[in-house]
């Protein structure tokens, strides 16, 4: 707010005291120039009711509430934040895996309900980590992971080979990532090609020890096909941060084999500042005619 007002912004903040709805969004843009957003679905409704409309900066790292053909159709551009949540999610990965490697969440659950249990966890030491997507949060992830003494399969459409090789890292296909990994790691964006990226027909691919992490978009994690693969025992547990419809309800809260969090892949209080602070300085280039940090067209 201090950037925005030092900077001669008239600002409008979210009436509505929760996330805003696409139209509620509607209802309240009015004449706006700059759109700083969250992960609201910005529709045609919501350029039909924005004439002034010439930046959406996103707050964060997934743009698939944001239609870019629209956007070029109405001639505006679009920012995001990338960087700032990185760090946060691939530490939200990291304590997902140990917590399901060694039942954390649900020893925890049984003693609060008077059950004095010791579960045989598996060490995460010596094992096959599996990564959809070697991007920032990919990369990452292995950074973080690799003193862990694991071994990194990696599936990338676009595979940073040289990195690969920094981290002793091994390529293969979508097939030998479900195959050979007793940890999967979820790290890809939420496109048309990704949707239902993993379904049955992968989950009876994993093996039955392996586990499944989700950090990523809702709808690339089939979660009907999940939970019956978790009820049927044929993997070993999943831990999902992110659902097609949030707030969640559904039938994968039944299961003691699975961990939920609502998500919150970058809600530290560090990750939330950065990109808040980034969303609005890519505003004040925008309004100084400065190029963008990160501009999202160039990434599609």
């Amino acid at each position: 707010m201090r950037l925005l007002r030092y900077n001669e912004f008239d600002v409008r903040l979210n009436p509505f005291e929760h996330k805003i709805s696409t139209e509620e969004l509607c209802k309240v843009i009015g004449d706006a120039e700059i759109l700083i957003a969250g992960t609201e679905k910005i529709t045609e409704q919501v350029f039909e009711s924005a004439p002034n409309l010439k930046l959406i900066s996103r707050v964060g790292i997934g743009l698939d509430g944001v239609d870019f053909e629209l956007c070029k159709k109405y001639g505006v551009k679009v920012a995001y934040t990338p960087d700032a949540p990185t760090m946060a999610v691939a530490e939200l990965c990291v304590g997902l895996i140990l917590d399901l490697g060694r039942q954390i969440s649900i020893t925890n659950k049984n003693i609060r309900s008077g059950i004095w249990k010791r579960h045989m966890g598996t060490l995460l030491n010596g094992k096959t980590v599996g990564i959809f997507g070697m991007g920032r949060i990919g990369k990452s992830l292995i950074h973080l992971l690799s003193n862990f003494n694991v071994n990194f399969l990696v599936h990338d459409i676009n595979p940073d080979i040289a990195y690969g090789r920094l981290h002793n890292v091994k390529f293969g296909t979508k097939i030998d990532v479900l195959k050979y990994s007793d940890i999967i790691s979820v790290n890809i964006p939420l496109k048309e090609d990704t949707k239902d990226f993993i379904t049955s027909k992968e989950l009876d691919l994993m093996q039955t020890h392996a586990i499944l992490i989700n950090t990523a978009r809702g709808g690339i994690v089939n979660e009907e096909d999940l939970y019956n693969c978790l009820k049927e025992n044929k993997i070993a547990g999943a831990a999902v941060d992110v659902f097609e419809q949030e707030p969640y309800k559904g039938n994968l809260c039944e299961l003691d084999n699975c961990i939920l969090t609502c998500h919150m892949g970058a809600s530290t209080v560090d990750s939330r500042t950065d990109m808040e602070v980034q969303a609005v300085e890519e505003a004040i280039r925008f309004k100084n005619e400065k190029p963008f940090k990160n501009e999202a067209f160039a990434n599609v």
